[in-house]
């Protein structure tokens, strides 16, 4: 196992994007590589000469998720893992155990994390179990520490371009359908920075609730209540769609 790919995907956040990348400098374990997708511009100059891990990528700004699959496709490491650029590594630790799951068997591993919120309220842990029943339910996975083998990609394709606000939980059911296990790493690891410009909040629910609906026909599941990760930490039970 030649180590980790750590991609950060981003777009015009470069107060944040510094904060991430020295999050995964500071793992005990380091990556084989930083990937930067640049969605916007001007990631290049911000980051600067931060580290010679760090590569960045134009992604020509075509959207969130061709620029998560630009990072798998650059990829170099046997393991892939994600952070959202506006969240951040909280256990040094992480990287180190989510690679020994991997070494140890795993196909796929989440994570635990704490929802920070912006506004000064306190923290809310994020702490579930998924497999591939619940996850017909519910996206109880956090994206940011997402730890996986990038040869499932061979077997299961890429994210799915079609579905920009629910790629990440329609990959992890193709994960779990296709028969992989999902490891939970039972471990406050990463800090999710709730704030208005999170791609679920409110001012996007008519396209979140129309790709919602898309995803749960690709699936054959019944219509699901429109949620977030908020919603889900605080037991709510979401829009009906």
């Amino acid at each position: 196992m030649n180590g980790i790919s750590v991609i950060i995907p981003t777009r015009g956040r470069h107060h944040f994007l510094r904060e991430a990348i020295l999050s995964v400098l500071s793992q005990a374990e380091q990556p084989r590589e930083i990937i930067v997708v640049d969605d916007g511009t001007g990631a290049k100059e911000a980051v600067g000469p931060l580290h010679p891990l760090i590569r960045v990528l134009d992604n020509k700004q075509r959207g969130p998720v061709p620029a998560r699959n630009l990072g798998v496709a650059e990829a170099k490491a046997d393991l892939i893992c994600f952070l959202d650029d506006d969240d951040w590594f909280i256990d040094k630790d992480y990287l180190a155990y989510a690679t020994h799951a991997c070494a140890n068997g795993a196909d796929f591993c989440y994570t635990d994390g704490r929802l920070v919120f912006e506004d000064g309220r306190p923290d809310l842990p994020f702490e579930f179990h998924a497999d591939a029943s619940t996850l017909t339910r519910d996206n109880t996975i956090l994206i940011s520490g997402v730890v996986y083998r990038r040869s499932l990609h061979d077997g299961l394709g890429f994210f799915d371009e079609a579905l920009p606000y629910y790629w990440d939980w329609d990959w992890y059911l193709r994960v779990a359908r296709a028969g992989h296990a999902l490891t939970h790493i039972e471990r406050s690891s990463v800090a999710i920075r709730v704030h208005a410009r999170n791609m679920s909040g409110e001012s996007l629910e008519v396209e979140r609730r129309r790709n919602l609906m898309l995803f749960s026909t690709k699936h054959g599941l019944p219509p699901l209540p429109l949620k977030n990760h908020l919603d889900i930490a605080t037991g709510a039970t979401g829009k009906q769609t």
